[in-house]
């Protein structure tokens, strides 16, 4: 039996489905008040377990029978007033999950990170990046890399666990509140004044789930390896966004957000809704080329992406507008 926590999300539901197609029993962790739209008529093929990763004596009924794990819930918001949340979830949930996970005596686990947890560089960069999170207030980032120590000091003491860091996820499925989803959407209704200067790493599902499998399968315990597929700028982004959604992309390209964001903030506290809620270290994120390399990963797990931005776009679009049309 696998479990996959996170599994009504993004991520964890595309893991579910291809774990589903490839005849493998799965186990599913999900919050009681969850309605988990992602997974919606396969309840019935999976064991559904009810449970959260705060409350450590609902793990132990997920756990049973349980020889593998995808551990990719987690909390991911650009606020820092949702600090302590992020850092419960995010570190303490997965600390609670191991020491659980470990009594259960579970073979092997997949610690779903991210590139936020290996550092946001100034230029390409790879898993062994100087971690440079000293610069910025980003509660993420920092969540997302004390989670990652943490489950180095479950490997030193035997457990068996691998590290997947993936790009920015754009699938189906996404966040529509504080995601990807909700850029989307924000771009459709021309609710995105400018495009930022910098540049992001993405990834979509497909690829990423083939990556987190061979990380499972074929990773070095206690080794992240970094899962993304294309080094873009933000312009080229938000471009093929634009044209998936049938809409025009902003034209606007300033050379520095601070005092775009500092004009806004104002305005949205008054009307809420000015989709830039953000500090002053993402805005500097936005004006960074935040590329990565995936060497490690294709040279030791033979990880090749293949779908194409356009494709893995226009698939995410193509959801959001059925998601639309049902909520008319």
């Amino acid at each position: 039996m696998i479990l996959v926590t996170g599994a009504s999300g993004c991520l964890g539901s595309h893991i579910v489905r291809r774990l589903l197609e490839q005849g493998e029993a799965v186990a599913v962790l999900v919050l009681p008040e969850d309605p988990a739209p992602a997974l919606a008529g396969l309840r019935e093929r999976l064991d559904w377990c009810e449970g959260d990763l705060l409350d450590p004596a609902s793990l132990v009924p997920a756990l049973r029978g349980v020889t593998r794990i995808y551990h990719a819930a987690g909390l991911a918001l650009p606020y820092e007033s949702e600090r302590q949340r992020m850092f419960a979830v995010n570190v303490q949930g997965t600390v609670n999950l191991l020491q659980a996970a470990r009594t259960a005596g579970v073979g092997r686990i997949l610690h779903v990170s991210s590139i936020a947890a290996v550092g946001y560089p100034a230029r390409q960069a790879d898993e062994t990046m100087a971690y440079n999170g000293d610069a910025f207030r980003l509660a993420y980032m920092h969540s997302k890399r004390e989670a990652e120590e943490q489950v180095r000091r479950f490997c030193a003491e035997g457990m068996d666990i691998v590290i997947a860091c993936p790009s920015a996820v754009i699938a189906s499925h996404c966040d529509v509140l504080h995601g990807w989803g909700k850029v989307m959407l924000d771009l459709q209704y021309r609710r995105l004044p400018f495009i930022p200067p910098g540049g992001i790493a993405v990834i979509g599902a497909r690829d990423l789930v083939e990556g987190l499998q061979a990380v499972m399968d074929r990773g070095q315990r206690g080794e992240r390896y970094i899962l993304s597929a294309h080094n873009i700028s933000y312009r080229e982004l938000f471009s093929c966004m634009a044209d998936a959604l049938s809409v025009k992309a902003p034209r606007w390209r300033p050379r520095s957000l601070a005092w775009i964001v500092a004009l806004l903030r104002p305005l949205d506290l008054l009307i809420g809704r000015v989709p830039l809620r953000l500090s002053a270290d993402v805005v500097a994120l936005l004006g960074r080329q935040v590329h990565y390399r995936t060497d490690k990963a294709r040279q030791q797990l033979g990880f090749v992406p293949s779908q194409s931005l356009e494709d893995l776009v226009h698939e995410t679009a193509h959801w959001l507008t059925r998601l639309q049309e049902r909520e008319r």
